[in-house]
């Protein structure tokens, strides 16, 4: 005797729209949502501009789990935005981090002198973590604009040159920070001075670079 075994209908495929248009995708390209991300920033991308988010079902992508699985769901929305725009957002965003750890910088400059050698090297390793964030969107301002953003003047200097400077400050920084227990004392004072006069001054000339691009048109 056969027994017939009910199987559910496959679910049809999601659908998917770019900046408030409903776009068709490669066959097998809507699988998954990693697929379709994908196929989404590649579209984006031959219009020169960038996916600035993407929701299924109305849930931001990123809170979706188990995204590899098979599609569950009915409908993607994406939002790009043009490279100009891209530019801004970015140069705005890194400025406001900028300020920030300027202000934190300056508030350092009279906690130093009363806090412990360890407080002081575990205040210098917050600093390089936030340094280390500016730099690495430098570096994607540095891929928006190419060789156009070496023209804009840091404090005086080309934007190289600017954030050579910087090596040799946290070299400086480094180095007072190994001085010995017994030397705690005149380190500190010395750190105070070269946060109060190399280091945040260094991020003023950054923030004010920012606020220069922010203020440009990269179209």
């Amino acid at each position: 005797m056969s027994v017939n075994v009910w199987k559910p209908s496959s679910l049809p495929p999601p659908a998917v729209w770019l900046d408030g248009q409903q776009v068709a995708l490669p066959d097998g390209a809507t699988g998954s949502l990693p697929g379709i991300c994908t196929e989404l920033e590649n579209l984006a991308a031959s219009r020169q501009r960038v996916l600035s988010g993407v929701w299924v079902d109305g849930t931001p992508a990123e809170l979706v789990p188990d995204q590899g699985a098979a599609c569950p769901f009915q409908r993607v929305e994406a939002q790009s935005i043009s490279l100009a725009e891209l530019s801004r957002r970015l140069a705005g965003e890194t400025r406001s981090l900028v300020r920030e750890l300027r202000w934190a910088v300056e508030r350092a400059v009279l906690g130093v002198l009363i806090n412990e050698p360890t407080s002081n090297r575990l205040r210098w390793h917050g600093f390089q973590t936030e340094l280390r964030e500016v730099l690495a969107r430098m570096d994607m301002l540095r891929d928006l604009w190419g060789a156009r953003l070496g023209e804009l003047s840091a404090g005086g200097h080309d934007l190289d040159t600017h954030l050579e400077e910087l090596g040799r400050i946290a070299g400086h920084i480094e180095l007072l920070l190994l001085k010995p227990e017994a030397e705690a004392q005149p380190a500190a004072m010395l750190l105070s001075n070269v946060f109060e006069r190399n280091l945040a001054p260094w991020l003023r000339r950054l923030e004010d670079f920012l606020g220069d691009l922010y203020e440009r048109n990269l179209e």
